[in-house]
């Protein structure tokens, strides 16, 4: 899954237009990227906090076994390397 401060509207077109296989969640009211560590203060149009791009994998006990941050919204983690990950988590 993914989340995403934008509203559960906005989410959804994404959804559909990009043919995506998940949901994205709505985080409008902030908490879920505090929680986690990932706001990006004043990044997002007008100002607005947004969620710093991150990859968590997450174990069926709810334990965050790895993180992948970044600082620039264009950086993303590649999927080769996020196969790499996994593979060791195993």
């Amino acid at each position: 899954m993914a989340v995403s401060v934008d509203p559960v509207e906005k989410n959804r077109e994404v959804v559909e237009r990009l043919g995506l296989d998940f949901p994205i969640l709505s985080d409008a009211d902030r908490r879920v990227i505090a929680a986690y560590g990932v706001v990006h203060r004043h990044g997002g149009m007008g100002g607005v906090d947004i969620a710093r791009p991150a990859v968590f994998v997450i174990g069926p006990d709810g334990v965050v076994r790895w993180r992948g941050l970044t600082e620039n919204w264009r950086v993303r983690e590649r999927p080769q390397h996020l196969l790499e990950v996994l593979r060791s988590l195993r």
